[in-house]
């Protein structure tokens, strides 16, 4: 019968602590591996990997993670000091540090709209402060520049310097802004994927 308890809990401490684990996973990571910069960065359900466009769908089990998408691996995984180890199919050790969310870059495609409107808007993030958002469907581009303070985002708008800020949302991937483009009101914008 003691044999029994203690093994109930053992599996239960042990789905405590893979599920536990699990959830010290879903961070961003980062790392270099075959001399290059290797990224994970996990969004809920999906994941990125460092110059990826598009979101890869993944599975944990027990000690391994498997991601398929365009890009699809299967590694094991185990911490460390505070680290991520990885197991790669080459044998590779790969450590890995957990970087803050606010790290994450914010550049690319944004989409979303005012709060209780339909009306939709596409805001495009390029590399070197470029900007350019448009109100859809088939509006015209507005061109502009973005510059980014920790969570505050500064927008200047040409041709006559219209300013806009909104605050990043590194946990949920959004935008937020009290107002953008005249008579909008409060917009979210969440990034999007390809």
């Amino acid at each position: 019968m003691r044999f029994g308890i203690a093994l109930v809990a053992l599996v239960l401490s042990a789905a405590a602590w893979t599920a536990q684990d699990t959830d010290r996973l879903l961070n961003r990571w980062v790392g270099t591996h075959q001399a290059a910069p290797l990224h994970f960065d996990f969004y809920g359900d999906t994941m990125l990997l460092l110059n990826d466009e598009r979101p890869l769908s993944f599975s944990v089990d027990g000690d391994s993670l498997t991601a398929w998408g365009d890009t699809t691996f299967t590694v094991r995984y185990w911490f460390a000091m505070d680290r991520l180890l990885i197991l790669t199919a080459e044998s590779t050790v790969v450590t890995m540090a957990r970087q803050d969310r606010m790290a994450r870059p914010i550049w690319g495609d944004w989409r979303g709209s005012p709060i209780g409107r339909d009306q939709r808007v596409e805001l495009d993030l390029l590399r070197g402060g470029v900007a350019r958002y448009r109100v859809l469907p088939g509006g015209r581009w507005h061109a502009g520049e973005w510059n980014r303070t920790a969570r505050i985002i500064s927008f200047t708008w040409e041709p006559d310097s219209t300013e806009w800020e909104g605050r990043f949302d590194p946990a949920g991937a959004a935008l937020l802004f009290d107002s953008a483009y005249a008579g909008s009101g409060t917009v979210v914008l969440r990034k999007v994927y390809r």
